[in-house]
């Protein structure tokens, strides 16, 4: 009887997959065949919803071409419920400072639209935002906006789900039977809208808060009935939390066994995902529970996956942007209650000096109706005294209007210095926002690896073959950090206000064997050739500092990817203006799909032929450096024969004197 309950609920489960999988393919089908740019636009917003139940990077891409469209064709309330579908993916992935971006610039649009529904999206999503980030009266703030606009259109469904996110800021503040309420309150409109994936949430959260009550396995009927419901609607996102819980449960009860199969199954599902957040939750619970069951090896596997995607996830750096991202939006926000009160005012102080005008010009058709009657009546010699009068008026007048015109010319003029100023404070800031991004994105995860390492030797639990593994690790880490700390440094320095780049003639065999001799006794630990073939000649146009930087980049990174007993060649080749220095190794080459991530801000690397670990920083800054010199840089690489590197610089013109000299020097 159970097998065959199985086989049911596995047969169940089937069927809502495929029509899950119906719905996305129809929906794709009808992108395909869509009849305008519009509808495409929220055909593109349909999948991104679909896709955030599985596949959060999917939903990225899908709601990315939604707002390239809608930009396109200049469609404003496409383009905002785009931005929140953007926004929710984010969400998934942790990345919260720019989900909060995408909620702001979605109320924007929705605002100047007066869209209720989208505002209300908006106003929740940013409420979700500033949970995730713990400022809870801004996230309560915008939970109360949101409710009075579901009230409103009396959108229970909306409704619904603002009590479950208010439930989510009491849970945070530990006001655990006011969450309680809330959840409750939730779940039940849920369930008579027959809603169930707001329906799974609302059960997820409950069963979760009994956690924090004495008898916390009163929550696992609520956990199961909530993954019941996230099967037939096959939403894994959801579901990584509610095992995560799940076992969490088991744990407190004492049941390890039971909870290390919840944590394992969690653990999968977020791999799945390809969510930092959910990956990063994951391990971490089973680098808990593993600890419990004392499987240190296991232990500190699950805690090298959950600090790397601890790093990329960089809360508090979030939290500094988002602040930014908050500040900004307020402040847009003050100035443009300011300006629509100084426009009322400068309105309202025309229209004064309109009717001033007409009553002047009113007493002036009146004085010069009396004028004319004097005329009438009187001498020539009085007309000509208002006549005179009449001319000083105009004068007075003209002279006003120029200095009226010389002070709005004045105000042009300081409008321009300050908007220069806005723009070298926004260059500044941009500046440190990329510093304090690399350096907390990058050099963390070694020192938050390392931390770990330690934190596990100080157990005493470990065997002495294990702590000189670990030690191996940790010498490697350290190779890491600091390879990136001296890039950083050098490329930190380029930055700096009164850097300059000083061009000259570069001897190109001397700078090449200069590198090669920086590296020798790495090559004779792999048994790696160096092989310099740059003729004594050869001369370029470029800042010795930044080549040199580049120049070692490229051999240090040929050195980690060459197999034992290889080869790494340095040659040039020579055209009518430019001069092109090539490294070439026999490694173990890139692939095609890959080549196209170097270069770029996502720093794309793999384990070098000794286990080297790389962050892919050098290649990005050598990219930058090679655009500072007037040059650029490309590779050509086949998997298992080698790549080759070239960075191609203006050739120096020599003269023909200095060309017969046998030994150049250049400084």
């Amino acid at each position: 009887m159970r097998i065959f309950l199985l086989l049911l609920f596995l047969l169940c489960g089937s069927v809502q997959v495929q029509a899950q999988n119906k719905l996305t393919d129809s929906l794709l089908v009808a992108l395909a065949s869509a009849p305008s740019d519009s509808a495409k636009v929220l055909l593109n917003c349909d999948l991104s919803k679909q896709y955030s139940l599985s596949d959060p990077l999917k939903a990225i891409a899908h709601a990315r071409s939604a707002e390239a469209l809608a930009n396109r064709i200049n469609f404003k309330g496409g383009k905002a419920k785009a931005l929140n579908c953007l926004g929710y993916s984010y969400l998934l992935l942790g990345a919260y400072d720019q989900a909060l971006a995408c909620h702001f610039k979605a109320l924007k649009i929705s605002e100047q639209l007066g869209d209720s529904s989208s505002i209300l999206a908006s106003y929740n999503g940013l409420g979700i935002m500033y949970t995730k980030i713990k400022d809870q009266d801004r996230s309560i703030h915008y939970y109360i906006l949101a409710l009075k606009y579901a009230r409103h259109s009396k959108d229970q469904l909306g409704i619904s789900k603002i009590y479950n996110n208010l439930g989510n800021v009491y849970e945070a503040n530990q006001e655990y039977p006011k969450a309680l309420t809330y959840f409750s309150k939730a779940a039940k409109l849920q369930e008579t809208l027959n809603n169930k994936r707001s329906l799974a949430i609302s059960l997820y959260n409950i069963g979760n808060l009994y956690l924090n009550f004495p008898q916390p396995e009163k929550g696992l009927p609520f956990l199961f009935k909530a993954i019941q419901l996230q099967n037939e609607i096959q939403d894994s996102m959801i579901k990584i939390g509610t095992l995560g819980s799940i076992s969490k449960i088991y744990e407190a009860k004492g049941n390890n066994d039971k909870a290390l199969e919840y944590a394992r199954q969690s653990f999968e599902l977020a791999l799945q995902s390809a969510s930092s957040k959910k990956i990063s939750q994951s391990a971490q619970l089973l680098h808990t529970t593993y600890a419990k069951l004392k499987n240190y090896e296991q232990a500190y596997k699950y805690l090298l996956v959950y600090t790397e995607h601890e790093a990329l996830l960089d809360m508090e750096s979030q939290k500094k942007v988002s602040a930014e991202i908050t500040a900004k939006h307020e402040t847009e926000k003050k100035d443009l209650e300011n300006k629509t009160l100084k426009a009322e005012k400068e309105k309202q102080a025309i229209k004064i000096k309109h009717q001033k005008i007409k009553l002047a010009f009113e007493a002036a058709i009146i004085l010069l109706m009396l004028v004319l009657m004097l005329v009438l009546y009187g001498s020539r010699r009085r007309l000509k005294n208002t006549y005179l009068q009449l001319q000083q008026i105009h004068t007075h007048m003209q002279t006003q209007n120029r200095e009226i015109k010389r002070q709005k010319n004045e105000i042009s003029l300081q409008t321009l210095v300050l908007k220069e100023q806005n723009e070298q404070l926004e260059k500044h800031s941009l500046f440190k926002n990329k510093i304090f991004s690399i350096i907390s994105h990058d050099l963390r995860a070694p020192f938050s690896s390392t931390k770990g390492i330690l934190s596990l030797v100080e157990t005493g639990n470990l065997s002495e073959a294990e702590v000189r593994h670990i030690s191996g690790i940790l010498v490697k880490d350290m190779d890491v950090a600091l390879n990136m700390l001296n890039n950083l440094l050098v490329w930190s320095k380029t930055q700096l206000e009164g850097s300059v780049i000083l061009t000259q003639p570069l001897n190109l065999h001397q700078l090449a064997e200069d590198n090669i001799q920086l590296f020798s006794s790495q090559a004779e630990q792999k048994n790696i050739t160096l092989i310099n073939s740059i003729a004594p000649g050869a001369v370029a146009l470029a800042d010795k500092e930044r080549l040199n930087f580049v120049l070692r980049n490229l051999i240090m990174n040929a050195l980690k990817y060459t197999f034992t007993g290889g080869e790494i060649n340095v040659y040039v080749t020579e055209q009518a203006k430019k001069i092109t220095i090539a490294v070439s190794d026999t490694g173990k080459g890139i692939a095609t799909k890959n080549i196209e991530k170097l270069f770029t801000e996502e720093r794309f690397t793999t384990l070098g032929t000794s286990s080297e670990k790389g962050t892919g920083l050098g290649l990005m800054l050598c990219k930058e450096f090679m655009q500072s010199l007037s040059g650029y840089i490309t590779v050509e690489s086949k998997v298992g024969v080698g790549s080759t590197f070239y960075i191609s610089l203006p050739k120096a013109a020599i003269p023909a004197a200095q060309k017969n000299e046998t030994e150049p020097v250049y400084s």
